[in-house]
């Protein structure tokens, strides 16, 4: 959970890179001015402390994989934490990139994308070590087409195709009705799920719950996107939509294995 907050932290960071322009404040990587601790004044601040959480965030992950690797009894949950040592190296080299080569869109890009897998792949770490998972599930009886699991999937893929289009969007500034789209695809399949849910019987409190919050998210998250083309993009605006988009990835991945287990 800790490694989590932090990894979001980490996000937040990075998006105030871009929000400020801060992308190019330090031309060279992985050092700074050819320093560790530089001068922390205009767009170094932002660009340099995203760095040094990046390298905290990338510490407390190894950390975690090698932890998994002594104690966790279940290969696949050690596999998920190798898959995301793996995914923030390479989301690191990215980084780097990004400024050695200047700020390609197809860089940067990839890397505003590979950060909320990372972040989801943490997440989805810290649900499968608490210890409510450990619990027996309660089967629900599901007999209709599309099931749970199968709209579960459909969200999670239309949020991860959102979160995409927001990248182009971010560092391209073209797309933009793509990203709108995407947007009303990603509610009416929200919508559907929870009317699917509520036409079951027995469906677990955990899975309810987890279908509404993916909904407030959803909300909160249109309503920061419609502030952020109204008032022409004001830095923390736009941030927070950033972020707010990681969290409604992570849930809609998270609600995919809680109806996993639900289903189990």
């Amino acid at each position: 959970m800790a490694t989590a907050i932090a990894t979001f932290c980490l996000l937040i960071a990075g998006a105030l890179v871009t929000s400020t322009d801060s992308g190019l404040a330090v031309p060279d990587w992985p050092l700074s001015y050819g320093m560790w601790f530089p001068p922390l004044v205009g767009g170094i601040l932002y660009e340099h402390g995203h760095r040094m959480i990046a390298a905290a965030v990338g510490l407390m992950i190894l950390g975690l994989a090698v932890w998994l690797g002594f104690v966790e009894r279940r290969r696949w949950v050690r596999y998920l934490g190798y898959s995301a040592l793996g995914a923030v190296v390479l989301q690191g080299l990215l980084g780097g990139m990004t400024v050695l080569f200047l700020l390609p869109p197809q860089v940067s890009i990839a890397h505003a994308t590979l950060g909320p897998a990372v972040f989801c792949l943490v997440v989805c770490l810290a649900q499968v070590t608490a210890p409510s998972w450990t619990a027996q599930p309660t089967r629900d009886e599901e007999v209709r087409w599309p099931s749970l699991r199968a709209l579960g999937l459909v969200l999670a893929t239309l949020a991860a195709l959102q979160l995409v289009l927001g990248a182009v969007l971010r560092h391209t500034g073209g797309g933009l009705a793509w990203h709108l789209t995407g947007a009303a695809c990603l509610l009416a399949a929200w919508g559907w799920l929870m009317q699917r849910i509520r036409q079951l019987q027995g469906v677990r409190h955990l899975l309810c719950a987890s279908v509404q919050r993916l909904g407030f998210l959803l909300v909160l998250q249109m309503v920061l996107g419609g502030l952020s083309w109204w008032y022409r993009a004001p830095v923390g605006v736009v941030t927070v939509h950033v972020g707010m988009g990681a969290l409604v990835l992570a849930q809609a991945v998270l609600l995919v294995m809680v109806s996993e287990q639900a289903a189990s």
